[in-house]
């Protein structure tokens, strides 16, 4: 629903399939939520998928920046607010938010999307637009710009991933969140058990399609412990896809928390 200060909020409940191996929000889930409750947001001030389609247009995530307090485990509920902040250049920057059902900030977002034409992928300014988007005076979320990011030194292979047709979106790309996926399948169980993401940015430099191979690797940031650079190369174009900044942070292994959830 519609908020004060031209915000959209919206209910949300942690479901079984959206954690990973510790019962925590997966990553992918997150970014699912982001482009889910973006679109309905847009589609409630008459620029949604439809509408846009129509006039040659469809809006693709560019970069996406997260702030993390905690991460909800299986069966919590609460709050996910967005709202569109200002246009960079051609970029549109919108925000997010992620509540507790007590009003506790769980996580903090920015995101960058692009207005790109369907006939030449090229990227529009508001002007392109059917109907303006809304002034808005909630402030950011987070004040880290959505930057560039650069190789960490010491690049190691990780995988090499071949896209399938589940990973396609409506757009015949691979989907945003799919990405994330193959990024923290660049761990293994028990690094994930013993960290936490504290931040990470995503960056999609570049696309993919059905049947290309991605190569996967990781580094560390020699100047940050416990920051790691990934990036995927396009085996086809021989050119980056995406990359990814992620700030870990050590916790106790402790046993799965027992699910919250309530039949």
């Amino acid at each position: 629903m519609l908020s004060n200060g031209n915000a959209w909020k919206e209910d949300f409940f942690v479901r079984s399939y959206e954690t990973d191996c510790t019962g925590k929000f997966r990553m992918a889930s997150l970014f699912n939520y982001f482009q889910e409750i973006a679109g309905n947001h847009v589609v409630a001030l008459g620029i949604g998928y439809e509408v846009l389609k129509r006039f040659g247009y469809v809006w693709f995530l560019s970069r996406a920046r997260i702030r993390v307090r905690r991460l909800p485990s299986w069966g919590e509920r609460g709050i996910v607010e967005t709202w569109h902040v200002t246009t960079d250049g051609l970029i549109y920057i919108r925000d997010f938010r992620m509540s507790d059902d007590a009003g506790n900030i769980l996580l903090d977002a920015s995101t960058g999307w692009l207005l790109v034409d369907t006939a030449n992928f090229r990227p529009h300014g508001p002007e392109a637009l059917p109907i303006p988007l809304p002034v808005n005076d909630n402030g950011r979320a987070l004040d880290e710009p959505l930057r560039k990011l650069l190789p960490a030194r010491d690049m190691k292979p990780a995988y090499e991933r071949c896209v399938q047709l589940s990973d396609l979106d409506v757009n015949q790309h691979v989907n945003n969140a799919r990405y994330l996926e193959w990024i923290f399948d660049c761990y293994d169980d028990e690094f994930v058990k013993s960290h936490a993401v504290g931040f990470l940015q995503v960056n999609y430099v570049g696309e993919t399609t059905l049947g290309d191979t991605v190569a996967l690797s990781r580094g560390e940031d020699a100047s940050h412990s416990g920051v790691h650079y990934i990036e995927g190369v396009s085996r086809r174009k021989g050119s980056k896809v995406v990359q990814a900044l992620i700030g870990w942070e050590e916790k106790p292994v402790t046993k799965h928390e027992r699910p919250l959830y309530e039949a």
